[in-house]
This record gives C-alpha cells, sequence and structure tokens, in this order.
C-alpha cells in the first residue's frame, strides 16, 4: 500500500507530464497548420487548369473554358505556362487619353501568343446633371482568350448646381488560376478616381507577388487613364 507521501509524489509527476503535453501539443498542430498554409502547388498543368475553369461559374470563365479547349495540345501547354509567367503579368498596362464619347481600344502584342486589350468608353447620361461615365480596362488575352483584367470606373456630373460629386468602382475579371487578384479601397479626389490590386501567387512558379496601380481622370470633354506597376 502507497503512503500519503508516495501518493503525492506520483499524483505531482502526473500533473507535470500531462502538463508538458498540454505545452508540447498545440505547438505540433500550429507547425502541422504552417506547413499547410505555406504549401502551394508548384506549377499549373493543363489538366489541374482545366479543373480549376470547370469549377467557375462566371460567363466570362465558362467563355474561357470553351475557347481552351478549342485549343490544339501544344496551344494549350503553351496557354498553361504564360499563365504563370510572371513577367508576362508585369507587362499587363495600359494607358490611355481621349475625349468623351470617343471609345477608344489598343491592342499591344507581347508575343505572338499573348496581347493586351485596353479599352476605354464614356457614356453621358440624359439626366439633368449630365452623369458622365469613364470605364477603363486592359485584358491580357492568350491565343485572343481573356485570361484576366482589371476594370475602374467613375461617374460625376457635368452639369447643375448641385455638389459635384464623383463615384468609382473597381472589379477584376480572373481566369488565371496561378495568381488571386483583388484591389484594395477605390478613392474618389474630384473626377480622378485610383485602386491598387495585389496578384497573390497560387503556385510557386509564378514567383513573388505583382502588384499595380490603376487610375482614371475625367472631365467635360476629355478623360484619361492608365495601369502601371508598383515597386514592391
Amino acid at each position: 500500500m502507497l503512503t500519503r507521501t508516495a501518493s503525492r509524489r506520483l499524483a505531482t509527476a502526473a500533473i507535470a507530464v500531462g502538463a508538458s503535453a498540454a505545452i508540447l501539443a498545440p505547438t505540433a498542430h500550429a507547425a502541422d497548420a504552417s506547413e499547410v498554409v505555406a504549401k502551394k502547388p508548384a506549377k499549373l498543368t493543363v489538366a489541374s487548369y482545366q479543373a480549376y475553369l470547370k469549377k467557375q461559374t462566371t460567363p466570362e470563365a465558362k467563355k474561357t473554358l470553351k475557347g481552351f479547349k478549342a485549343l490544339s495540345n501544344g496551344q494549350k501547354a503553351t496557354f498553361v505556362k504564360d499563365l504563370q509567367n510572371r513577367k508576362i503579368y508585369e507587362a499587363l498596362l495600359g494607358r490611355v487619353e481621349g475625349r468623351i464619347g470617343q471609345p477608344r481600344t489598343l491592342i499591344n502584342p507581347y508575343n505572338s501568343e499573348v496581347r493586351f486589350v485596353t479599352k476605354a468608353a464614356t457614356a453621358v447620361g440624359k439626366d439633368k446633371r449630365r452623369t458622365t461615365t469613364v470605364r477603363f480596362t486592359v485584358t491580357e488575352e492568350i491565343f485572343k482568350i481573356p485570361v484576366t483584367s482589371e476594370t475602374i470606373s467613375i461617374a460625376y456630373p457635368t452639369a447643375g448646381n448641385g455638389p459635384r460629386r464623383a463615384t468609382a468602382t473597381a472589379k477584376a475579371f480572373n481566369a488565371n488560376a496561378a495568381i488571386a487578384v483583388t484591389h484594395n479601397r477605390v478613392s474618389v479626389l474630384g473626377f480622378g478616381a485610383q485602386t491598387g490590386w495585389s496578384a497573390e501567387p497560387r503556385v510557386s512558379s509564378f514567383g513573388k507577388a505583382v502588384y499595380k496601380q490603376e487610375h482614371v481622370l475625367g472631365g467635360r470633354l476629355t478623360y484619361r487613364a492608365s495601369l502601371t506597376n508598383n515597386e514592391d
């Protein structure tokens, strides 16, 4: 039979062991969780990209899937290689200026299969304030299939005696499974608006993130807009 002293020693030892296990266990789980978060697929493949597109529900993604499936096997391999090429996304830039009422479209080839399409469209409302809208979009296309675009729009009054306040929005279309594209708050100053874009890698082959700035400035008669890279 154990003495009271021996029983107390055993109980103390058990508590110490339990405490040690409680301390070690969360550390182990935290390490496992960080490994899961940090781990990305090494690269995109034709099969993984097609599976990604099939999960998307937007009309634009469905259009991209239809175009991708119609390519030859060699073109599909090139398409997927271009998606995860950081230099190509870095080169997605655009600049345009023009008169209100005159749409502009500029096409800049990057290589034999990749091109960048810059578009600006304007509209003048029939309301008393003659609210004018300027919409600016830069799109990357591979084999003339859209894969990524960034858009900024601004609307502002050009007539009447009320307050001259502008409103602006930004949105992205992204069918590039190698990156996740998001924008921060759209800031408005006068009849100008800007936002910052982040392209965070989803696969290791893309490398580090890319950051861009998109800006639009409207007026009663003219507008100008640009998409540029930010230093990271």
